[in-house]
């Protein structure tokens, strides 16, 4: 049914991205992990993506590449799907890369994706809490060599985006596996990221239209700028009119993000869209609810009620408000 479903590996993640507060649950993560509670979680997310057999499933966490148990998981969902997407933040010392391995895991299927929330060191110190760029770099480089394909994403709202991209390139080595993409910074938690937004959001509506000039400019020939949520909210940035979005329109993605665990009960929140205010989300209770629930809700949910506050109208103009 869903053509994308979107898990949450819960596992610590080592990056302290400023944009991000994922790494704020690390001690539950851990917690949770040791509990065996993480392993509940995962087979729920095993089970569903083997009943549903959606064409993309999208792994985030935490940092899915350093659970111990990410090569099993992934060869448990390889035959129900077309594409997995594996997200990680390059963000580890040089010891704790050479503990990942990838002879066991099914290659053929799957993309390292990565969001660039800066390329340039003094940016990158600032919005990382000070992990060195150069070990970030390296690590970039050394998982180029891994025969495995690898989507890099830009932000858009940068407003030196294309220098970003021309550093990579000369840093990276980037070869014949690796595409770039396009990012929007979203309006997360709190509306941290509101101000941002509103600073960028003329010169992100000028670039969207014109992605692939960007792109060519900074020397790449391998590119997708329509790919993802980018792609599919287009006509909603054009519009600002939530009617035009596909999400609300077709049932494309199904996201998992932990709501609340612990040995005995493991809620999950489940959304339908990328962009839906950061309080709104449905509840699923694992071994209580009906797994059938998650498709009836898309259908028979009120979820739609709540897209006049979608995350992405923060790139309306005065003139579409």
């Amino acid at each position: 049914m869903f053509k994308q479903i979107r898990v949450q590996i819960l596992y610590p993640c080592q990056a302290r991205c400023a944009w991000c507060s994922t790494h704020r649950k690390n001690p539950l993560f851990e917690q949770l992990y040791r509990d065996g509670v993480s392993e509940r979680v995962h087979q729920f997310y095993i089970a569903t993506i083997q009943r549903l057999r959606p064409k993309e499933v999208f792994v985030s966490g935490g940092e899915p590449l350093l659970y111990p148990e990410i090569a099993a998981f992934l060869n448990a969902i390889a035959d129900s799907t077309e594409h997995i997407e594996v997200f990680t933040s390059y963000q580890y010392s040089a010891e704790t890369r050479g503990g990942i391995h990838f002879d066991q895991v099914p290659l053929s299927k799957i993309t390292l994706n990565h969001t660039l929330i800066g390329f340039e060191p003094q940016q990158w110190h600032a919005l990382t809490a000070g992990f060195p760029f150069d070990v970030y770099a390296e690590n970039i480089r050394a998982l180029m060599r891994v025969p495995v394909r690898k989507r890099f994403k830009f932000i858009v709202n940068h407003a030196q985006v294309g220098e970003e991209m021309s550093r990579f390139k000369e840093l990276a080595h980037p070869d014949e596996n690796c595409e770039l993409g396009f990012k929007v910074v979203n309006d997360q938690g709190k509306h941290q990221n509101a101000p941002a937004i509103r600073k960028t959001r003329g010169v992100v509506r000028e670039r969207v239209r014109s992605l692939g000039q960007l792109a060519k400019k900074a020397g790449w020939s391998k590119a997708n700028h329509t790919a993802g949520s980018l792609g599919i909210m287009s006509p909603v940035l054009e519009s600002g009119d939530v009617g035009n979005c596909l999400y609300r329109r077709k049932p494309i993605e199904l996201r998992f993000a932990l709501y609340r665990a612990d040995h005995r009960t493991q809620v999950l929140k489940y959304r339908y869209c990328p962009y839906f205010p950061s309080h709104f989300g449905y509840r699923f209770h694992i071994g209580r609810d009906d797994p059938q629930k998650l498709e009836w809700n898309y259908f028979t949910g009120d979820f739609r009620e709540h897209c006049t506050e979608c995350r992405f109208l923060a790139y309306q103009t005065e003139d579409q408000a």
